[in-house]
């Protein structure tokens, strides 16, 4: 699959392993004071989140969901990661 001009690199993590890695072009997560989304080009950003679900867009253009626990955002330089105790 050709990678997108939309999409950024995105890695979710918990303490026993790597949930996902891959590109994506859009996710939208339960940050401590609402849902965010981050797009290809976000400005640096470190964020608290809340347990609840995370919608991540492909560039496929199919869409997961994905319920997690508390955890921790970051993004830099079209690179997001995702720290979690426990996704499902």
């Amino acid at each position: 699959m050709a990678s997108s001009d939309k999409a950024f690199t995105l890695d979710i993590v918990t303490p026993q392993k790597q949930f996902f890695s891959g590109e994506v072009t859009s996710i939208i997560a339960p940050g401590l004071n609402g849902l965010f989304q981050i797009l290809r080009g976000h400005a640096p950003l470190l964020a608290a989140l809340k347990s609840g679900k995370v919608q991540i867009a492909l560039p496929d253009k199919s869409e997961n969901s994905l319920q997690i626990s508390d955890g921790f955002f970051e993004v830099s330089g079209n690179k997001a990661i995702l720290l979690t105790e426990d996704v499902s």
